[in-house]
Protein backbone atom coordinates (compact mmCIF):
# COMPACT_ATOMS: atom_id res chain seq x y z
CA UNK A 1 0.00 0.00 0.00
CA UNK A 2 1.48 3.26 -0.82
CA UNK A 3 1.63 6.29 1.83
CA UNK A 4 -0.01 9.78 1.37
CA UNK A 5 2.58 12.66 1.45
CA UNK A 6 0.74 14.08 4.38
CA UNK A 7 1.46 10.31 6.24
CA UNK A 8 3.43 10.65 10.01
CA UNK A 9 5.98 8.75 8.32
CA UNK A 10 7.05 10.97 5.02
CA UNK A 11 6.60 13.94 7.73
CA UNK A 12 9.56 12.55 9.91
CA UNK A 13 11.67 11.75 6.63
CA UNK A 14 11.16 15.39 5.68
CA UNK A 15 12.08 16.21 8.97
CA UNK A 16 15.32 14.20 9.45
CA UNK A 17 16.15 15.48 5.66
CA UNK A 18 16.08 18.97 6.55
CA UNK A 19 17.65 18.87 9.94
CA UNK A 20 20.46 17.16 7.83
CA UNK A 21 20.80 19.75 5.44
CA UNK A 22 20.84 22.12 7.98
CA UNK A 23 23.53 20.62 9.88
CA UNK A 24 25.38 20.22 6.58
CA UNK A 25 25.19 23.86 5.82
CA UNK A 26 25.88 25.04 9.15
CA UNK A 27 29.17 23.08 9.26
CA UNK A 28 30.04 24.26 5.50
CA UNK A 29 29.62 27.63 7.10
CA UNK A 30 31.59 27.38 10.00
CA UNK A 31 34.45 25.78 8.25
CA UNK A 32 34.20 28.97 5.87
CA UNK A 33 34.39 30.69 8.39
CA UNK A 34 37.42 29.55 10.19
CA UNK A 35 38.95 29.37 6.79
CA UNK A 36 38.75 33.13 6.79
CA UNK A 37 41.94 34.52 5.77
CA UNK A 38 43.66 36.94 8.45
CA UNK A 39 44.32 39.72 6.71
CA UNK A 40 40.43 40.23 6.01
CA UNK A 41 39.69 40.13 10.01
CA UNK A 42 42.41 42.62 10.41
CA UNK A 43 41.26 45.00 8.04
CA UNK A 44 37.86 44.34 9.31
CA UNK A 45 38.38 45.05 13.04
CA UNK A 46 40.60 47.91 12.24
CA UNK A 47 37.69 49.44 10.30
CA UNK A 48 35.37 48.76 13.07
CA UNK A 49 36.76 51.26 15.23
CA UNK A 50 34.91 54.70 15.67
CA UNK A 51 35.94 57.92 16.65
CA UNK A 52 38.85 57.86 14.95
CA UNK A 53 39.22 61.36 13.16
CA UNK A 54 41.58 64.24 14.92
CA UNK A 55 39.37 66.52 16.95
CA UNK A 56 40.17 70.15 18.72
CA UNK A 57 38.33 72.03 20.84
CA UNK A 58 37.24 74.54 17.94
CA UNK A 59 35.39 72.30 16.22
CA UNK A 60 33.05 71.50 19.28
CA UNK A 61 30.28 74.14 19.33
CA UNK A 62 29.70 73.50 23.23
CA UNK A 63 32.98 73.40 24.14
CA UNK A 64 32.32 70.31 25.89
CA UNK A 65 35.19 68.32 24.26
CA UNK A 66 38.90 69.05 25.40
CA UNK A 67 41.96 67.95 23.02
CA UNK A 68 43.09 65.13 26.16
CA UNK A 69 39.26 64.39 26.42
CA UNK A 70 39.02 63.19 22.22
CA UNK A 71 42.79 61.22 22.87
CA UNK A 72 41.45 59.61 25.35
CA UNK A 73 38.14 58.57 23.28
CA UNK A 74 40.21 57.38 20.04
CA UNK A 75 42.79 55.34 22.36
CA UNK A 76 41.67 52.06 23.04
CA UNK A 77 44.13 49.81 24.37
CA UNK A 78 44.68 49.90 28.39
CA UNK A 79 48.48 50.86 27.97
CA UNK A 80 48.28 53.80 25.90
CA UNK A 81 45.80 54.82 27.91
CA UNK A 82 47.43 55.02 31.21
CA UNK A 83 50.40 56.54 29.19
CA UNK A 84 48.17 59.68 28.12
CA UNK A 85 46.48 59.67 31.31
CA UNK A 86 49.96 59.65 33.29
CA UNK A 87 50.81 62.78 31.20
CA UNK A 88 47.60 64.88 31.31
CA UNK A 89 48.63 67.68 33.10
CA UNK A 90 51.95 67.77 31.49
CA UNK A 91 50.47 68.29 28.30
CA UNK A 92 47.78 70.71 29.40
CA UNK A 93 50.57 72.97 30.55
CA UNK A 94 52.36 72.14 27.46
CA UNK A 95 49.53 73.43 24.94
CA UNK A 96 49.32 76.86 27.08
CA UNK A 97 53.00 77.24 27.04
CA UNK A 98 53.72 78.13 30.74
CA UNK A 99 56.89 75.63 30.46
CA UNK A 100 60.13 76.45 30.30
CA UNK A 101 63.13 74.69 28.80
CA UNK A 102 63.01 71.29 30.65
CA UNK A 103 59.66 71.06 29.38
CA UNK A 104 60.90 70.33 25.57
CA UNK A 105 63.39 67.97 26.72
CA UNK A 106 60.56 65.67 28.86
CA UNK A 107 58.46 65.82 25.55
CA UNK A 108 61.40 65.01 23.34
CA UNK A 109 62.09 62.15 25.57
CA UNK A 110 58.60 61.02 25.74
CA UNK A 111 58.39 61.48 21.74
CA UNK A 112 61.75 58.65 21.76
CA UNK A 113 59.88 56.46 24.17
CA UNK A 114 57.04 56.36 22.04
CA UNK A 115 58.59 56.41 19.06
CA UNK A 116 61.03 53.25 20.59
CA UNK A 117 57.74 51.64 21.78
CA UNK A 118 56.17 51.57 18.23
CA UNK A 119 58.52 50.17 16.89
CA UNK A 120 58.91 47.42 19.03
CA UNK A 121 54.83 46.87 18.81
CA UNK A 122 55.58 46.86 14.35
CA UNK A 123 58.04 44.03 14.85
CA UNK A 124 56.00 41.76 17.66
CA UNK A 125 52.93 42.86 15.07
CA UNK A 126 54.88 41.65 12.39
CA UNK A 127 56.14 38.28 13.88
CA UNK A 128 52.50 37.40 14.71
CA UNK A 129 51.60 38.05 10.89
CA UNK A 130 53.38 35.25 10.30
CA UNK A 131 52.29 33.23 12.91
CA UNK A 132 48.70 33.63 12.30
CA UNK A 133 49.61 32.62 8.47
CA UNK A 134 51.04 29.50 9.75
CA UNK A 135 48.29 28.70 12.19
CA UNK A 136 45.47 29.66 9.33
CA UNK A 137 46.93 26.66 7.07
CA UNK A 138 47.32 24.45 10.13
CA UNK A 139 43.46 25.07 10.19
CA UNK A 140 42.66 24.52 6.56
CA UNK A 141 44.55 21.53 6.84
CA UNK A 142 42.68 19.85 9.87
CA UNK A 143 39.83 20.82 8.09
CA UNK A 144 40.50 19.09 5.47
CA UNK A 145 41.30 15.84 6.65
CA UNK A 146 38.47 12.81 6.57
CA UNK A 147 38.44 9.93 8.07
CA UNK A 148 37.05 7.12 6.01
CA UNK A 149 34.47 4.60 7.26
CA UNK A 150 33.31 1.76 5.48
CA UNK A 151 30.75 0.83 3.12
CA UNK A 152 28.06 -1.55 3.89
CA UNK A 153 28.70 -4.15 1.18
CA UNK A 154 32.53 -4.08 3.65
CA UNK A 155 30.86 -4.46 6.65
CA UNK A 156 28.69 -7.17 5.20
CA UNK A 157 32.39 -9.27 4.59
CA UNK A 158 33.13 -9.34 8.16
CA UNK A 159 31.64 -11.24 11.35
CA UNK A 160 29.64 -9.69 14.24
CA UNK A 161 33.06 -8.76 15.95
CA UNK A 162 34.76 -7.45 13.17
CA UNK A 163 32.11 -5.13 12.23
CA UNK A 164 32.26 -3.68 16.23
CA UNK A 165 36.19 -3.71 16.23
CA UNK A 166 35.91 -1.41 12.77
CA UNK A 167 33.23 0.83 14.26
CA UNK A 168 35.13 1.16 17.37
CA UNK A 169 38.32 2.29 15.27
CA UNK A 170 36.67 4.82 12.47
CA UNK A 171 34.92 6.49 15.92
CA UNK A 172 38.07 6.78 17.60
CA UNK A 173 39.76 7.96 14.63
CA UNK A 174 36.96 10.59 14.11
CA UNK A 175 37.35 11.85 17.71
CA UNK A 176 41.24 12.33 16.74
CA UNK A 177 40.26 13.87 13.71
CA UNK A 178 37.78 16.40 15.76
CA UNK A 179 40.53 16.77 18.20
CA UNK A 180 42.93 18.02 15.90
CA UNK A 181 40.42 20.63 14.05
CA UNK A 182 39.20 21.76 17.75
CA UNK A 183 43.05 22.49 18.75
CA UNK A 184 43.85 23.94 15.58
CA UNK A 185 40.92 25.93 15.97
CA UNK A 186 41.50 27.36 19.52
CA UNK A 187 45.36 28.04 17.93
CA UNK A 188 44.10 30.13 15.49
CA UNK A 189 41.75 32.05 17.42
CA UNK A 190 44.27 32.68 20.49
CA UNK A 191 46.84 33.91 17.50
CA UNK A 192 44.09 36.20 16.07
CA UNK A 193 43.09 37.84 19.16
CA UNK A 194 46.79 38.22 20.39
CA UNK A 195 47.50 39.66 16.86
CA UNK A 196 43.89 41.97 16.96
CA UNK A 197 45.49 42.94 20.72
CA UNK A 198 49.11 44.11 19.31
CA UNK A 199 47.52 45.97 16.14
CA UNK A 200 45.35 47.66 18.20
CA UNK A 201 47.89 48.87 20.75
CA UNK A 202 50.57 49.54 17.51
CA UNK A 203 47.24 51.87 16.06
CA UNK A 204 47.03 53.95 19.48
CA UNK A 205 51.04 54.16 19.79
CA UNK A 206 50.72 56.08 16.69
CA UNK A 207 47.66 58.24 17.63
CA UNK A 208 49.37 59.44 20.30
CA UNK A 209 53.21 59.97 18.28
CA UNK A 210 51.12 61.59 15.80
CA UNK A 211 49.88 63.88 19.09
CA UNK A 212 53.08 64.51 20.69
CA UNK A 213 54.77 65.42 17.46
CA UNK A 214 51.96 68.11 16.54
CA UNK A 215 52.18 69.81 20.13
CA UNK A 216 56.18 69.67 20.04
CA UNK A 217 55.86 71.25 16.01
CA UNK A 218 53.59 73.80 17.11
CA UNK A 219 55.82 74.59 19.89
CA UNK A 220 58.50 74.95 17.57
CA UNK A 221 56.14 77.06 14.82
CA UNK A 222 55.92 79.44 17.65
CA UNK A 223 59.59 79.55 18.41
CA UNK A 224 60.85 80.91 15.21
CA UNK A 225 59.57 84.36 14.94
CA UNK A 226 61.11 84.83 18.64
CA UNK A 227 64.65 83.84 18.14
CA UNK A 228 67.64 85.93 17.56
CA UNK A 229 70.36 83.41 17.23
CA UNK A 230 71.50 81.67 14.36
CA UNK A 231 72.19 78.33 16.68
CA UNK A 232 68.85 78.23 18.17
CA UNK A 233 67.30 78.78 15.14
CA UNK A 234 69.08 75.69 13.35
CA UNK A 235 68.47 73.78 16.54
CA UNK A 236 64.75 74.16 16.00
CA UNK A 237 64.66 73.56 12.10
CA UNK A 238 66.51 70.67 12.99
CA UNK A 239 63.94 69.20 15.50
CA UNK A 240 61.40 70.34 13.32
CA UNK A 241 63.33 67.82 10.39
CA UNK A 242 64.17 65.00 12.77
CA UNK A 243 60.10 65.06 13.92
CA UNK A 244 59.11 64.92 9.87
CA UNK A 245 57.78 68.13 9.60
CA UNK A 246 56.59 69.18 5.96
CA UNK A 247 57.34 72.41 4.16
CA UNK A 248 59.98 73.82 6.61
CA UNK A 249 60.36 76.99 4.19
CA UNK A 250 56.82 77.67 4.36
CA UNK A 251 56.97 77.50 7.98
CA UNK A 252 59.72 80.17 8.24
CA UNK A 253 57.93 82.02 6.35
CA UNK A 254 54.47 81.60 8.54
CA UNK A 255 56.81 82.51 11.38
CA UNK A 256 58.11 86.23 9.36
CA UNK A 257 62.11 85.25 10.00
CA UNK A 258 64.06 87.87 8.69
CA UNK A 259 65.94 86.46 6.09
CA UNK A 260 65.55 86.35 2.46
CA UNK A 261 64.35 83.64 0.54
CA UNK A 262 67.82 81.66 -0.49
CA UNK A 263 68.79 82.62 2.90
CA UNK A 264 66.40 80.27 3.52
CA UNK A 265 66.89 77.76 1.25
CA UNK A 266 70.30 77.81 2.60
CA UNK A 267 69.37 77.36 5.83
CA UNK A 268 67.19 74.42 5.03
CA UNK A 269 70.16 72.65 3.73
CA UNK A 270 72.60 73.62 6.11
CA UNK A 271 70.28 71.78 8.84
CA UNK A 272 69.85 68.65 6.43
CA UNK A 273 74.12 68.44 6.27
CA UNK A 274 74.36 68.77 10.14
CA UNK A 275 71.79 66.01 10.54
CA UNK A 276 73.58 64.10 8.22
CA UNK A 277 77.10 65.05 10.31
CA UNK A 278 75.46 63.76 13.12
CA UNK A 279 74.03 60.96 12.11
CA UNK A 280 77.53 59.91 10.82
CA UNK A 281 79.52 60.31 13.85
CA UNK A 282 77.02 58.40 15.63
CA UNK A 283 77.52 55.98 13.31
CA UNK A 284 81.27 56.34 13.72
CA UNK A 285 81.04 56.52 17.45
CA UNK A 286 79.12 52.54 16.86
CA UNK A 287 82.27 51.29 15.20
CA UNK A 288 84.89 52.90 17.37
CA UNK A 289 83.69 50.97 20.16
CA UNK A 290 83.27 47.98 18.03
CA UNK A 291 86.79 48.61 17.52
CA UNK A 292 87.96 48.67 20.65
CA UNK A 293 85.80 45.82 21.52
CA UNK A 294 88.70 43.05 22.12
CA UNK A 295 91.19 45.36 23.48
CA UNK A 296 88.59 46.70 26.18
CA UNK A 297 89.73 44.96 29.42
CA UNK A 298 93.54 46.08 28.60
CA UNK A 299 92.62 49.53 28.13
CA UNK A 300 90.37 49.79 31.57
CA UNK A 301 93.95 47.94 33.07
CA UNK A 302 95.57 51.24 31.95
CA UNK A 303 93.07 54.08 32.93
CA UNK A 304 93.06 52.63 36.37
CA UNK A 305 96.58 52.09 36.13
CA UNK A 306 99.65 54.96 38.35
CA UNK A 307 101.90 56.68 36.09
CA UNK A 308 105.02 54.68 37.21
CA UNK A 309 102.79 51.04 35.72
CA UNK A 310 102.10 52.97 32.71
CA UNK A 311 105.66 53.85 31.87
CA UNK A 312 107.39 50.38 33.08
CA UNK A 313 104.82 48.68 30.72
CA UNK A 314 105.50 50.92 27.78
CA UNK A 315 109.21 49.98 28.87
CA UNK A 316 108.45 46.06 28.38
CA UNK A 317 106.57 46.37 25.46
CA UNK A 318 109.68 48.25 23.67
CA UNK A 319 111.98 45.88 24.84
CA UNK A 320 109.87 42.82 23.97
CA UNK A 321 109.32 44.30 20.27
CA UNK A 322 113.25 44.77 19.80
CA UNK A 323 114.01 41.69 20.71
CA UNK A 324 111.73 40.28 18.76
CA UNK A 325 112.82 42.03 15.78
CA UNK A 326 116.77 41.30 16.55
CA UNK A 327 115.51 37.16 16.84
CA UNK A 328 113.72 37.84 13.38
CA UNK A 329 117.10 39.82 11.51
CA UNK A 330 119.13 37.03 13.21
CA UNK A 331 116.96 34.37 11.02
CA UNK A 332 117.29 36.45 8.19
CA UNK A 333 120.94 36.81 8.04
CA UNK A 334 121.16 33.15 8.69
CA UNK A 335 118.89 32.42 5.96
CA UNK A 336 120.69 34.58 3.47
CA UNK A 337 124.23 33.00 4.41
CA UNK A 338 124.42 31.82 0.59
CA UNK A 339 123.05 34.91 -0.76
CA UNK A 340 125.78 37.25 1.05
CA UNK A 341 128.24 34.96 -0.72
CA UNK A 342 127.10 34.71 -3.73
CA UNK A 343 126.75 38.84 -3.60
CA UNK A 344 130.39 39.27 -2.57
CA UNK A 345 131.85 37.19 -4.93
CA UNK A 346 130.53 39.03 -7.56
CA UNK A 347 131.77 40.96 -9.69
CA UNK A 348 132.53 44.62 -9.13
CA UNK A 349 131.24 43.77 -5.61
CA UNK A 350 133.05 44.63 -2.14
CA UNK A 351 132.49 42.92 0.96
CA UNK A 352 132.33 45.93 2.54
CA UNK A 353 129.58 47.13 0.61
CA UNK A 354 127.67 44.36 0.87
CA UNK A 355 128.19 44.16 4.97
CA UNK A 356 127.36 47.52 4.95
CA UNK A 357 123.96 46.97 2.91
CA UNK A 358 123.28 44.09 5.45
CA UNK A 359 123.62 45.94 8.40
CA UNK A 360 121.09 49.21 6.62
CA UNK A 361 118.83 46.06 5.95
CA UNK A 362 118.86 44.96 9.20
CA UNK A 363 118.65 48.36 11.04
CA UNK A 364 115.48 49.58 8.69
CA UNK A 365 113.68 45.72 9.58
CA UNK A 366 114.80 46.27 13.10
CA UNK A 367 113.01 49.75 13.08
CA UNK A 368 109.62 49.14 11.37
CA UNK A 369 109.26 46.21 13.79
CA UNK A 370 109.50 48.47 16.54
CA UNK A 371 107.31 51.55 15.47
CA UNK A 372 104.51 49.72 13.29
CA UNK A 373 102.63 47.12 15.95
CA UNK A 374 100.08 45.26 14.16
CA UNK A 375 96.49 46.43 14.41
CA UNK A 376 94.06 44.73 16.07
CA UNK A 377 90.95 45.94 14.28
CA UNK A 378 89.58 43.91 12.14
CA UNK A 379 89.83 44.74 8.41
CA UNK A 380 85.82 45.36 7.37
CA UNK A 381 85.11 47.64 10.47
CA UNK A 382 88.51 49.62 9.52
CA UNK A 383 87.35 50.26 6.29
CA UNK A 384 83.69 50.80 7.38
CA UNK A 385 85.50 53.90 9.79
CA UNK A 386 87.31 55.81 6.88
CA UNK A 387 84.36 55.79 4.78
CA UNK A 388 82.56 57.47 7.83
CA UNK A 389 85.15 59.46 8.85
CA UNK A 390 85.71 60.50 4.91
CA UNK A 391 81.88 61.43 4.67
CA UNK A 392 82.31 63.88 7.69
CA UNK A 393 85.27 65.18 6.50
CA UNK A 394 83.26 65.85 2.77
CA UNK A 395 79.83 67.10 4.43
CA UNK A 396 82.11 69.54 6.72
CA UNK A 397 83.62 71.04 3.93
CA UNK A 398 80.64 71.33 2.12
CA UNK A 399 79.40 73.51 5.12
CA UNK A 400 82.02 75.63 5.46
CA UNK A 401 81.71 76.20 1.72
CA UNK A 402 77.84 77.19 1.80
CA UNK A 403 78.77 79.46 4.86
CA UNK A 404 81.34 80.85 2.73
CA UNK A 405 79.32 81.69 -0.38
CA UNK A 406 76.44 83.37 1.93
CA UNK A 407 79.00 85.70 3.59
CA UNK A 408 80.36 86.59 0.24
CA UNK A 409 76.82 87.03 -1.24
CA UNK A 410 76.45 89.47 1.86
CA UNK A 411 79.62 91.51 0.97
CA UNK A 412 78.63 91.93 -2.43
CA UNK A 413 75.38 93.54 -1.69
CA UNK A 414 77.24 95.52 0.47
CA UNK A 415 79.79 96.88 -1.81
CA UNK A 416 77.17 97.28 -4.19
CA UNK A 417 74.90 99.87 -1.78
CA UNK A 418 77.96 101.58 -1.44
CA UNK A 419 78.59 102.43 -5.17
CA UNK A 420 75.32 102.54 -6.51
CA UNK A 421 73.80 104.71 -3.33
CA UNK A 422 76.76 106.05 -1.27
CA UNK A 423 78.33 105.29 2.73
CA UNK A 424 75.01 105.64 4.60
CA UNK A 425 72.73 103.37 2.78
CA UNK A 426 76.40 100.80 2.71
CA UNK A 427 76.20 101.38 6.71
CA UNK A 428 72.42 100.40 6.88
CA UNK A 429 73.53 97.11 4.25
CA UNK A 430 76.02 96.12 6.97
CA UNK A 431 74.24 96.40 9.37
CA UNK A 432 71.29 94.24 7.60
CA UNK A 433 73.84 91.94 6.48
CA UNK A 434 75.29 91.12 10.44
CA UNK A 435 71.77 90.66 11.34
CA UNK A 436 71.35 88.10 8.37
CA UNK A 437 74.62 86.13 9.24
CA UNK A 438 74.05 86.63 12.72
CA UNK A 439 71.00 84.34 12.26
CA UNK A 440 71.79 82.37 9.91
CA UNK A 441 75.25 80.82 11.22
CA UNK A 442 76.00 82.72 14.60
CA UNK A 443 77.11 86.24 15.88
CA UNK A 444 80.68 84.75 15.53
CA UNK A 445 80.85 84.31 12.06
CA UNK A 446 78.95 87.82 11.64
CA UNK A 447 81.63 89.75 13.21
CA UNK A 448 84.67 87.87 11.25
CA UNK A 449 83.02 88.53 8.35
CA UNK A 450 82.62 92.35 8.76
CA UNK A 451 85.74 92.23 9.89
CA UNK A 452 87.28 90.83 7.01
CA UNK A 453 85.06 92.84 4.81
CA UNK A 454 86.73 95.86 6.63
CA UNK A 455 90.01 95.02 5.97
CA UNK A 456 89.50 94.45 2.45
CA UNK A 457 88.02 98.06 2.11
CA UNK A 458 90.14 100.87 1.75
CA UNK A 459 90.86 102.78 4.82
CA UNK A 460 87.70 104.36 6.62
CA UNK A 461 85.37 102.74 4.72
CA UNK A 462 82.95 100.48 5.85
CA UNK A 463 83.18 101.39 9.41
CA UNK A 464 80.50 99.50 11.34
Amino acid sequence: MMQSPSSPLMKGASLEATSASGSRLGKSAGAQRRSQSASQIDISAVRALVKDEPFSAEQDPGGNRSEHGVLMMRLKSREARAKAESNRDFLAQYRKGTLDQKADDRLDKLLTDTAARADELRLKSEELQVEAADSERSLERANAKKSVRADELQLQAMNAFERSTKRIQEDKQEEELQKKRDDAQANYVRVQRRLQTELLELRDYKVLLVEFRRLRLEKLQNTLGDVQDGRRLRACVRTMVRHGAQRILNRLETAAVPLETWMREVLVNICHLELRIESAEGKLLKLRRQALGPVKTEIHDMSVASKQERFEALCARTWDNRRKAADESKRDDGEGEDTEYRASSAPGRTTGQTAGNNSLRTTMGSMNSTTQPSSRVPADISAEMHTAEADIAAVKRLLIDMRANAAAVVCHQIREADKTRGREAASIAMGTGFAKLKLLVSEDFAKITMKELQKSAPQGKFVF
